[in-house]
């Protein structure tokens, strides 16, 4: 009788080479995001759903992953944001249990978050930065400085304006910022970005606000080889890639999310670069293809390693 298959799954981290650079992404987890035609909003919701049922997916629970890039360059670990967090108010508390595991992932990965020296922040929204610190507010990157617009920070911590949002989900938009970042502030730990900023050898800024104020993209370059880490510059591998004009209901400025959404989607499909899509499915890493008047997403397939015990069967069976 045959035995019972292993049911393990994927590890929650995967390894690639960019030009010389070695890069890791972890997991911080999956958004349940609820139904697609709130979270996208267009005038035909209708219109939504179809378009997620044709291409096999559920349009009453958007599943949106947080994909965390970290790469040595230089010697130098450049971390690209830090998802939810686990704090039992507003992280993992907020976002459900199948988020906040930035930091274990990390650790199962090889790398220790002492040893991070920069966090690269694409915008200060909770499944971006909130993971900056632990339920106490105490720094979960201690030894890092923390790269952000000085747009999104004084925007989002700003507490002054907890008292005239609309909602509570909001209002903790601007406490989980405030809690997040002030210790790296207070700190002298801040590294303001605007456009064209260099982080580290060969990983620069572009200023895209739209979604967020002061929101971000990162150039990463290395032999040749480009990735663009977009943040939520796009959300959704299908709706937003396809029809790039719908919007986000999150986006602080829908207009301006859409032309730099545009501009970004040009620069990168003409230039033939790569893109980490934070919010795509694991690990995020891909191409993208004109497509009508939209494009499609092309995964990059990423090599894995021989595990020991093959490497040995496939040396017998040679000999």
């Amino acid at each position: 009788m045959a035995g019972t298959p292993p049911t393990d799954r994927p590890a929650p981290f995967a390894r690639f080479r960019h030009g010389s650079l070695e890069c890791t992404v972890v997991t911080d987890g999956i958004l349940e995001m609820g139904p697609a035609r709130v979270n996208f909003p267009t005038a035909d919701p209708a219109e939504v759903d179809a378009l997620l049922v044709e291409n096999y997916l559920s349009p009453e629970n958007v599943r949106l992953n947080d994909n965390i890039l970290v790469v040595n360059v230089d010697g130098l670990l450049v971390q690209f944001d830090t998802g939810v967090g686990v704090d039992p108010a507003l992280g993992r508390g907020f976002f459900g249990e199948k988020t906040g595991q930035t930091i274990p992932n990390l650790r199962a990965a090889g790398i220790d978050p002492l040893d991070i020296d920069i966090v690269a922040i694409t915008h200060t929204h909770p499944d971006h930065v909130w993971g900056l610190v632990d339920a106490d507010g105490v720094p979960l990157y201690p030894n890092a400085k923390v790269a952000v617009s000085r747009e999104d920070f004084e925007f989002w911590t700003d507490l002054s304006r907890v008292e005239t949002a609309p909602n509570q989900h909001m209002k903790d938009h601007f406490l989980g910022a405030h809690k997040a970042l002030m210790p790296y502030a207070e700190a002298d730990r801040i590294i303001w970005v605007e456009d064209g900023s260099e982080i580290a050898p060969g990983i620069n800024a572009i200023a895209t606000p739209g979604h967020s104020p002061g929101h971000v993209v990162y150039q990463i370059a290395s032999e040749g080889e480009t990735i663009i880490c977009w943040g939520d510059l796009c959300h959704h591998y299908v709706l937003l890639l396809q029809r790039p004009d719908w919007a986000f209901q999150f986006d602080y400025d829908k207009p301006a999310a859409t032309a730099q959404r545009r501009r970004i989607y040009d620069f990168v499909e003409s230039n033939r670069y790569k893109v980490l899509a934070y919010h795509f499915p694991f690990p995020g890493l891909g191409h993208l293809k004109k497509d009508g008047a939209g494009y499609s997403w092309v995964p990059v397939e990423i090599e894995r390693a021989l595990p020991a015990e093959t490497i040995r069967l496939l040396r017998d069976a040679a000999n």
